[in-house]
């Protein structure tokens, strides 16, 4: 299964002024929102990994799609406007910076940002499918 694109609709790299962060941005790194437990954070996606999950140590990245295979290119299609949803962030116990996919297989109708965190996720009745694509 394919990552479906490395980035969010959200994911920018220009100046981010927001809230919870003003960054200058002079690399022009991309930069997006995600939820972790209910708050909103950033971060700065570097790519699909290749690492062995058996020796890797690695958090979970809820992704919330509406089809896993059917979306444009035939990759998992990401609900427009939806942030990614992180189990942990630095700080936390079992944080990592290597993140696994996991797809959260929602409806037509689903309102983006309605799932805000791994409870959320696990909770909502949703299919979560873990994926093998880990990413940075």
């Amino acid at each position: 299964m394919t990552s479906g694109g490395l980035f969010y609709s959200r994911d920018d790299t220009d100046v981010v002024e927001e809230p919870q962060l003003s960054y200058s941005n002079p690399h022009k790194q991309r930069v997006g929102p995600r939820w972790v437990r209910g708050e909103v954070v950033f971060a700065m996606p570097l790519g699909i990994v290749d690492v062995d999950p058996a020796t890797t140590r690695w958090a979970k990245e809820y992704v919330v799609v509406y089809s896993v295979d059917g979306g444009p290119e035939g990759r998992p299609e990401r609900v427009p406007g939806q942030f990614g949803i992180y189990d942990s962030k630095p700080g936390d116990e079992h944080y990592s910076p290597i993140w696994r996919y996991n797809y959260v297989l929602v409806p037509r109708d689903y309102e983006a940002n309605t799932l805000r965190s791994e409870e959320d996720c696990l909770n909502s009745g949703h299919p979560v499918i873990e994926s093998d694509v880990y990413t940075n």
